[in-house]
């Protein structure tokens, strides 16, 4: 599988593709479209159908445009949606009678190091889903808490709240994500949530 290039994109053009700027989608695909092309080819193997792949991929992210907070989370976004639009390509009827390999051996060939870096970007994109579904108080401290890393005081100042309230709202947080994961059988989101708590 090709290097997993993160998309690296600058708040200013983060922003105009959020409140629907056409444009900056655009520049995303000019800027970042190689990498992402060069990724889907490493799974698809084949030119055309890697091409399909990324503007499948850029669909998406229009559709969803309004969800990202970070560079980061766009990244994850689409790299989770290249590999998943990548496999469903191998394992439909159309492709199965031109490949003369099973989807199992294709995902054994993976780069154990690339493919590991998919994985933390799929839990990564499903605590960036989970945490826009807070409530808006709990959402911003901990938001800023673990995405900004910010301390306990900057966060009483920037939210003009109490410290207990953020602490009260932190926890709060945590507990509810715990729950989610729990119930969708995220054990990898739970660990993570375990490794902040012990952090905080």
């Amino acid at each position: 599988m090709g290097k997993f290039r993160p998309v690296q994109i600058d708040h200013s053009l983060l922003d105009a593709l959020r409140i629907g700027s056409e444009s900056a989608l655009d520049t995303i695909l000019k800027k970042h479209g190689r990498k992402l092309l060069y990724f889907a080819q490493s799974i698809v193997k084949k030119p055309e159908i890697a091409e399909e792949v990324v503007v499948d991929s850029m669909v998406k992210l229009w559709e969803h445009r309004e969800t990202f907070e970070t560079s980061d989370s766009v990244s994850a976004f689409l790299y989770v949606v290249i590999k998943n639009l990548g496999i469903n390509y191998i394992k439909s009827s159309y492709a199965s009678r031109e490949y003369d390999y099973e989807l199992t051996e294709t995902l054994e060939s993976l780069d154990p190091d690339a493919y590991a870096k998919i994985v933390r970007t799929e839990l990564l994109q499903s605590i960036y889903d989970e945490v826009s579904k807070l409530p808006e108080k709990q959402r911003e401290v901990f938001k800023l808490t673990y995405f900004e890393e910010l301390g306990t005081e900057e966060i009483c100042e920037k939210l003009n709240m109490s410290a207990p309230a953020v602490f009260t709202n932190r926890f709060r947080a945590l507990e509810s994500l715990r729950l989610v994961f729990k119930e969708k059988n995220m054990w990898l989101g739970l660990v993570v949530l375990q490794m902040l708590l012990s952090k905080h």
